[in-house]
């Protein structure tokens, strides 16, 4: 059987990764120079070892979906999402990933716990609790018989001395959980759980609801039984990071009106040094941060908006942002992202989300004009120039171009579609009898602009 060592260091969070080293603002709204920034901090994460007990005597530790464990034991649990109030220091924060804990000994498992999916909740006089999915099992050993729990959110433990530390914008609660008091020996609850008289020792013990879901075989190693190990079964201190998040909402999509967003912020904080004054939202190629120190960085935004501190209340605000249809490339993958005006002195306020565009909303309009150049006969083939021209703009539309020959509504010959050319194409007309007919002009449309069409009359005579 393998022990992990204790470590003593505390882990410390930052609350959301971010890259780049500056900021300024957006089209319309004027930049300062910026500050040295910060390394960039960690996302949002819950570090806790659960207890030395849980990594000496459940030595064998499993992780699901991202959780993970350094050398000290202490357990990462990632995509820490939720709510922060930054006025009242209240928050809610869930985590992913499990872990479980397993006691193997000579290739038998003879008991385990798992911890999956932990919350973190503080109100706001720094009061708590962590709970999370619990589940346990045991075989049938000495006085306990073959037990398992299916797994259930309970409170694991409490804390009544939370702090959130903003150390360069970054927050993250702190906490040592509830241990002596927690559950008084003797009492019914102790008694109810078959803990023995007099036990818990000073009522050291984990959250009673955990303690009910954990089964009788492993029960003792998270409360105080009277053994010599009772000083590696104290809960171990945490720091849970707050990351900010934002959600966004297409309003409208137009070729005229561009794309507008609106975006809900949560867990910002618009003031984290001195002289910060709000965030700054705004949209550009994906893949990270743009060089916003300057203004030729802020050139790869399609659009943005300053959110000055004052419309920040609790860590959240909401504001829109345009971006026209001639600043944006449907070859491109965009994000929106978040960062600290106007100096962007630290990362703390870095977001990036990717936006989804209906790029088929944004598609222009196209004006379709026909011309008969050399008119056909029964006997000699005519031309007919076809020109799609972009009503809006100088940019000349692209693609292909049909042309439909009707009598009295009929499709009697179709021509094989044809690439415009700087906007125009030429067709050889067929032969045609004489009498009234129709030539349907189709522009078949690109990935910038719409379909159109035009129909024109002609009468086909002998000369």
């Amino acid at each position: 059987m393998s022990t992990l060592t204790d470590g003593s260091r505390r882990v410390a969070i930052r609350s959301l990764s971010g890259i780049v080293a500056a900021a300024v603002v957006a089209t319309g709204v004027a930049f300062t120079p910026a500050a040295p920034a910060s390394a960039a901090p960690a996302a949002g994460e819950l570090k806790w070892k659960i207890s030395q007990q849980f990594v000496n005597s459940l030595p064998v530790h499993t992780f699901t979906d991202g959780a993970s464990q350094d050398a000290d034991g202490i357990v990462t649990f990632p995509n820490g999402a939720g709510s922060y109030n930054t006025d009242s220091g209240a928050a809610t924060v869930s985590y992913a990933g499990s872990v479980t804990g397993t006691f193997v000994n000579a290739g038998t498992e003879y008991y385990h716990v798992t911890i999956a999916d932990p919350t973190v909740t503080v109100d706001a006089g720094g009061a708590g609790e962590v709970s999370a999915v619990v589940s346990a099992a045991n075989i049938a050993f000495g006085p306990n018989a073959a037990a398992s729990t299916d797994p259930a959110r309970v409170v694991v433990t409490t804390f009544a001395d939370g702090s959130f530390s903003s150390d360069a914008g970054s927050r993250s609660l702190a906490a040592t959980p509830d241990w002596a008091g927690v559950l008084p020996a003797n009492s019914e609850t102790a008694t109810g759980l078959g803990i023995a008289a007099d036990r818990p020792v000073e009522g050291q013990a984990f959250a009673p609801a955990f303690l009910a879901q954990v089964t009788a075989g492993v029960r003792a190693h998270f409360y105080a039984s009277g053994a010599g190990s009772d000083a590696n079964k104290a809960p171990a201190p945490f720091v849970a990071a707050v990351s900010p998040s934002v959600d966004i909402t297409t309003l409208s999509v137009s070729y005229r009106g561009g794309v507008n967003l609106k975006v809900a912020g949560e867990n910002f904080s618009g003031v984290t040094e001195p002289g910060d004054d709000g965030v700054y939202v705004g949209v550009a190629p994906a893949g990270g941060l743009p060089d916003v120190s300057s203004p030729d960085g802020m050139n790869a935004f399609a659009g943005a908006n300053w959110v000055p501190a004052a419309a920040i209340s609790g860590g959240k605000f909401t504001t829109t942002v345009n971006l026209p249809t001639n600043k944006l490339d449907r070859k491109t993958s965009y994000s929106l992202y978040t960062w600290q005006a106007h100096t962007h002195s630290n990362p703390s306020q870095d977001t990036e989300t990717p936006v989804s565009i209906d790029w088929d909303k944004l598609r222009g309009p196209a004006e379709v004009k026909a011309k008969v150049t050399k008119a056909p006969h029964p006997n000699k083939k005519g031309k007919l120039k076809a020109t799609v021209a972009n009503p809006n703009g100088k940019v000349k539309p692209t693609g292909k171009v049909e042309v439909d020959v009707l009598r009295k509504g009929h499709v009697i010959k179709r021509l094989k579609a044809k690439k415009l050319n700087a906007g125009k194409v030429t067709f050889t007309l067929p032969k045609l009898a004489t009498g009234k007919v129709q030539f349907r002009v189709v522009y078949l449309g690109s990935k910038a602009f719409k379909p159109a069409n035009k129909t024109i009359s002609h009468k086909v005579t002998r000369r």
